[in-house]
């Protein structure tokens, strides 16, 4: 065979293969058009769906709030997880910072004058950290009223600084004490008074009950001011309940228009017995927040929140606590703090968001002498299912 003959024998061979090759080629790019045109409806798809989503609920409430839902009808329910971290470092008398060795040196001993207890505080706290993760469940059962109940879960850490007991000037050292586990369950009812046409103003009634499911005996190796360490009770802040049944009573309203939202609420939480097992109980505890949100696309918003609280000191004693130690001293509870935060919210499919905040106060006027209060972050995760 000469070399024309190879040439017009190649020519045909690739005159037959190329048409083939150039028809799967073209297949492969209109199957990979196909495909990205089907994600591009799909996303479109959603995006509308999001939007009529949006049109039909209320813009969703910032991540730090409790008892403001999307009501769902009868036979829906709304679920998720809520996440809280606070910090605190520092201490505070009254609206005023103060220092470790001012403390030490000024703030009175609630045990003074009994066998061995010096007249001002030696146990203090330098820093603390409070971290809550609780799912809840909201069910209808009706078109008015819902179902609602969460589980905490708390875990909670102090950094404490001791002070010999006859010199208060000596820093005897820091020593950290925790607890962690189930704090008080919540369950109740919530009750929708007024929804108007395409969730354009709704209010909300909360009555729910706190039960006293939390440890309030959790003890911890402490330093103390002999330069001993001993497990004792810990101070009533790092118990895990309030060892009371509690009332959590309150009333929230909020509204939208077109990509605005707003919300108002208050929540009280009521000690429904005089005293624990122990002996204690907390001060009424009273809560005001308003909210504005903005939804800047379709499936995300941000807001601003302002929150007010105000709770009265410990009432009672635990026998058990006992000492100078700030956190052993009941009138260092309660007062009244207020704070901002700004958030985050991502509808990631209908009805499904995840929500971010992040608070810091704005003033703080504590009773007594207590740990101050840095920075709040919540994270929520809610699913609707309409």
């Amino acid at each position: 065979m000469n070399y024309s003959s190879l040439l017009v024998s190649a020519g045909i061979a690739l005159s037959l293969v190329m048409p083939t090759q150039a028809f799967a080629a073209t297949n492969k790019d209109k199957a990979a058009a196909d495909a990205a045109y089907k994600k591009r409806v799909e996303l479109s798809r959603k995006i509308k769906k999001m939007r009529a989503m949006r049109k039909k609920l209320p813009i969703p409430p910032p991540a730090g709030m409790f008892g403001v839902y999307a009501f769902p009808d009868k036979g829906q329910f709304v679920t998720g997880v809520n996440y809280q971290n606070h910090q605190f470092s520092g201490l505070l008398q009254g609206s005023e910072s103060i220092s470790t060795q001012e403390a030490v040196l000024t703030a009175p001993n609630a045990f003074a004058g009994q066998p061995m207890q010096p007249p001002t505080l030696r146990v203090v706290p330098v820093s603390a950290e409070a971290d809550v993760i609780f799912p809840f469940i909201n069910y209808a059962v009706s078109e008015k009223v819902a179902l609602v109940a969460l589980a905490p879960l708390i875990k909670k850490k102090t950094v404490l600084e001791t002070f010999a007991g006859g010199n208060p000037n000596m820093s005897l050292g820091t020593n950290a004490v925790t607890s962690n586990g189930l704090g008080d369950i919540k369950f109740g009812a919530l009750y929708k008074l007024m929804n108007t046409e395409g969730n354009k103003h709704n209010v909300i009634i909360d009555a729910v009950l706190s039960a006293p499911t939390g440890d309030i005996e959790v003890e911890d190796t402490q330093l103390t001011p002999m330069n001993t360490r001993m497990d004792a009770r810990l101070a009533y802040g790092m118990q895990l309940g309030s060892g009371t049944w509690d009332a959590l009573v309150g009333v929230a309203y909020w509204g939208k228009q077109k990509k605005w939202g707003w919300g108002l609420q208050y929540l009280g939480t009521i000690p429904l017995e005089d005293e624990n097992s122990e002996g204690w109980a907390y001060g009424d505890k009273h809560e005001g927040t308003a909210w504005l949100s903005y939804a800047w696309e379709p499936t995300v918003n941000g807001s601003v929140r302002v929150r007010t609280e105000q709770q009265g000191t410990i009432k009672g004693i635990d026998p058990k606590i006992y000492g100078p130690g700030l956190g052993a001293n009941t009138d260092n509870y309660g007062g009244t703090r207020t704070e901002m935060a700004v958030g985050v919210n991502w509808m990631y499919a209908p009805a499904h968001n995840i929500s971010f905040e992040y608070a810091q106060p704005l003033s703080q006027d504590r009773n007594g002498v207590q740990a101050e209060h840095d920075q709040s972050l919540m994270v929520s995760w809610r699913n609707a299912f309409f």
